[in-house]
């Protein structure tokens, strides 16, 4: 069976692959990306490790130092954290033309889907969140609102089976919200709302409709660098219109805005997927003017390292738990752990629509009469152990070799 092979431990080789990663990525356009060059990687390390030190003395730093300020997060942001959301793309199209966007936002055909699994019910769909244990989902798109009715249904649904046991929260960029709308998503359910203000040039107009309607008011935008004057005024602002939260991005670059990110000539950072050097300084830098401003408004960073490692995890951590027994051990990172007398191997569990035939799986049958199926897929050979290997690994103290089956790797991405 193939198997992923165990990462080498010098550092200076694994860099060398993800930029290896990031080339192949892009092929010929590679070359057309302005990577940071040493001096400004010495400036920018300089910077962030100021913000981060000020930071420090100030703000509180969360999911293994990736997420900067965990003070005030929104109800959804913990269901995330915690490893407990499922974020339903009820669409697959926007009306917005956000240029940062890293998604095609052009397809508006197909059922819903999360993770790969399509759902076409509501009622299908909220017994998926039951049976998985979901204590957050998130409706996300394309632009929700493109579909209102659907969208209103598979919330009522999941708030009909579920009760009050999960937090429902939409993302949107509120072009289409209305008065009355928002009091129809109130009566479906949902606990949340959050607006992507970038699609609007930071406009509060529809913000302003939510606020006392829907319980949580949040405001979730990618940190523009060239956006960071207008931010500073705008948060003010955010804060007496009544918005509880403010969630700033990491941009990264994708095939779909590949084109618009270039042409503002950015500079670039390799990583598991290219991101942005001004978008992270930009964000660090309006969390320390929230908290030096005293402004009353929860400022906090969500970068890309969080979102790559912690929701990563949290989807196979899920998977895992479902299937998990005998002696087997879930590890931190999501993995199945099985230690025997001669050694250790992982493995990882997969949810699928339809069983690949190729590992072995199990068949989770929902209310509604539809059958999933979690693969089990091994990820390493088995690995024999020193008997110090062994005491380490028993004590929470894994080999290097084999810490990114065991541990969630910790703080912001390397500058390189």
């Amino acid at each position: 069976m193939p198997v992923i092979p165990l990462l080498q431990s010098d550092p200076r080789l694994l860099l060398q692959q993800q930029i290896e990663s990031n080339r192949r990525e892009y092929g010929l356009q590679y070359d057309l990306l302005t990577f940071a060059n040493p001096e400004q990687l010495i400036a920018a390390n300089a910077e962030r490790k100021d913000l981060l030190r000020w930071l420090g003395q100030h703000a509180a730093f969360g999911y293994a130092d990736t997420k900067v300020d965990c003070n005030g997060l929104s109800p959804g942001c913990r269901c995330c954290g915690e490893g407990g959301w499922s974020c339903l793309f009820i669409n697959g199209r926007c009306n917005g033309q956000c240029f940062y966007c890293p998604t095609p936002q052009d397809d508006d055909d197909g059922p819903p889907v999360t993770n790969g699994l399509a759902f076409s019910s509501p009622e299908e769909y909220a017994a998926y969140v039951a049976v998985m244990g979901f204590g957050g989902v998130s409706i996300s798109g394309g632009e929700p609102l493109l579909t209102p009715e659907l969208t209103l249904a598979y919330l009522a649904a999941v708030r009909q089976r579920c009760g009050d046991a999960v937090h429902l929260w939409m993302y949107t960029n509120g072009t289409m919200l209305t008065a009355n709308l928002c009091n129809r998503l109130l009566n479906a359910g949902l606990n949340e709302i959050r607006f992507d203000l970038g699609a609007v040039r930071y406009n509060l107009k529809k913000l302003r409709l939510a606020v006392g309607c829907i319980p949580t008011v949040t405001v979730e935008i990618p940190a523009v660098p060239e956006d960071e004057t207008l931010l500073r005024l705008k948060m003010v602002e955010m804060a007496e219109a009544g918005a509880d939260h403010l969630n700033l991005h990491q941009m990264r670059l994708t095939p779909y805005n590949f084109a618009a990110l270039t042409e503002r000539r950015y500079t670039f950072i390799h990583g598991e997927k290219v991101t942005l050097l001004e978008s992270e300084l930009c964000a660090l830098r309006s969390v320390r003017f929230g908290l030096e401003q005293k402004i009353r408004l929860p400022v906090n960073y969500c970068s890309f390292p969080y979102k790559r490692r912690f929701q990563r995890a949290a989807t196979r951590r899920r998977a895992a738990l479902t299937v998990c027994a005998g002696s087997e051990v879930v590890t931190e990172a999501g993995y199945l752990r099985i230690l025997s007398e001669s050694g250790v191997r992982y493995s990882e569990a997969v949810l699928l629509q339809n069983p690949s035939y190729r590992y072995p799986f199990e068949k989770i049958r929902l209310e509604t009469g539809r059958s999933l199926y979690l693969e089990r897929r091994p990820q390493t050979p088995e690995q024999e152990l020193t008997t110090v290997e062994r005491c380490d690994l028993e004590a929470g103290r894994p080999p290097e070799r084999l810490a990114r089956f065991e541990r969630i790797e910790s703080g912001l991405a390397e500058y390189f």
